[in-house]
């Protein structure tokens, strides 16, 4: 699922929720499979979510974990909706807009308009979604995301406990220049013997890879990385000297070895950006989670668990 499809079908499967539930007006729909703080979780709504494939595979019947899984991502989502509306919690419609338009830019030409006659969605219906997914996004980021916070300690901390995911493996930078026949890379191999320094010039004038615009310049690259049987030759190779000519199903290289590294840890202040992301996002994650738990605490959740285990798509 390419990524575009992916974030209209989150906004589906969130509109979704929005359409099933109801108070007593839902009493002559079909039985809702949960009910939510007295909120309705219908079948349909669940079916739909089955169908489109958020949890189980194409073409499979869903399994009762599958089954649980949805409905319990569908129970989360109400009563994310539940709380933003006791908070009070709103989207201005110039929000959703923007949303609405970010959205549509990420399928060319009719794309858009296609996708949603294909799930049987209106404009409208995806304004309404997003709508509900800002508001969710929103909540959270007030009532559970706010205070979340990572200190220069926790940083130095990590990265001390961790050390071995900032150690780097020894690399190369090296040059190359790729040629159709093995006759013309040795013809080539052997002019750049005889002149190393015009490597950068050769790759430009015969090179029929990518980067010979740039001189042959592979930048930094480990042992393994690619084609092993074909880059690994640069890691015995002298510095500065011209390797032989080397097969692969691209051609044949010529390489040269200009620089190399050789195994490090990272420096902690190289580090620490990154560090950082990964503790915030790790950080999020828990406070979201222990938000949603919260919310199920004071809950009412009601489940029929016949209902819920004759569900197919």
């Amino acid at each position: 699922m390419s990524p575009p499809r992916a974030l209209l079908l989150l906004a589906v499967a969130l509109a979704a929720c929005g359409r099933c539930g109801g108070g007593p007006e839902a009493a002559a729909g079909p039985k809702p499979v949960a009910l939510v703080n007295g909120e309705a979780i219908s079948p349909d709504m669940l079916r739909r979510e089955l169908a489109l494939g958020r949890a189980g595979g194409d073409g499979e019947a869903p399994t009762p974990v599958v089954r649980r899984r949805v409905l319990d991502d569908a129970v989360d989502r109400l009563l994310l909706l539940q709380e933003a509306r006791a908070k009070g919690v709103t989207v201005a419609a110039e929000d959703v807009e923007r949303a609405m338009a970010r959205t549509r830019a990420d399928y060319p030409g009719t794309h858009f308009d296609d996708l949603l006659a294909q799930e049987k969605l209106s404009a409208a219906e995806v304004r309404a979604q997003l709508r509900e997914r800002l508001t969710v996004e929103r909540l959270l980021v007030a009532q559970a995301l706010q205070q979340v916070s990572v200190t220069d300690a926790d940083l130095r901390r990590h990265y001390d406990e961790h050390g071995a995911e900032f150690d780097e493996p020894a690399r190369v930078r090296a040059r190359q220049v790729v040629l159709r026949t093995r006759e013309e890379a040795a013809k080539v191999r052997d002019e750049l013997r005889r002149r190393p320094q015009s490597f950068p010039e050769v790759a430009r004038r015969a090179s029929i890879a990518p980067e010979g615009q740039n001189g042959g310049d592979l930048g930094f690259f480990g042992k393994g990385s690619g084609m092993p049987e074909v880059f690994d030759v640069c890691f015995r190779l002298p510095l500065n000297h011209v390797s032989e000519v080397t097969p692969s199903p691209y051609g044949f290289h010529v390489f040269q070895v200009t620089e190399r590294r050789p195994a490090a840890r990272r420096p902690f202040d190289e580090a620490r950006a990154g560090i950082r992301e990964r503790l915030l996002r790790e950080a999020r994650a828990r406070a979201q989670e222990e938000y949603l738990a919260g919310l199920r605490r004071r809950a009412t959740i009601q489940v029929d668990e016949k209902a819920l285990a004759s569900l197919a798509p």
